[in-house]
């Protein structure tokens, strides 16, 4: 098993569980909107990429403003 299928798999572990808990919350809340529905649908499958750049970003240094001249 390569790691590109390992972090596929995590990903979406991670946005099937928010998806289940946002439809959770929109049932127990008695949300009408389909265009609330579908936008937090949209952000529960969004947000782990946008995690994953800000991580690889600080990993890389690309955040911390290191400097060239050593």
């Amino acid at each position: 098993m390569d790691i590109w299928t390992v972090i596929i798999a995590v990903y979406i572990f991670i946005s099937i569980a928010a998806i289940t808990m946002t439809y959770r919350e929109q049932k127990r809340k008695s949300v009408k909107s389909p265009l609330f529905s579908l936008i937090g649908y949209v952000l529960c499958t969004v947000w782990p990429v946008t995690v994953a750049a800000v991580l690889v970003a600080i990993g890389h240094g690309a955040l911390v403003g290191k400097s060239s001249s050593s």
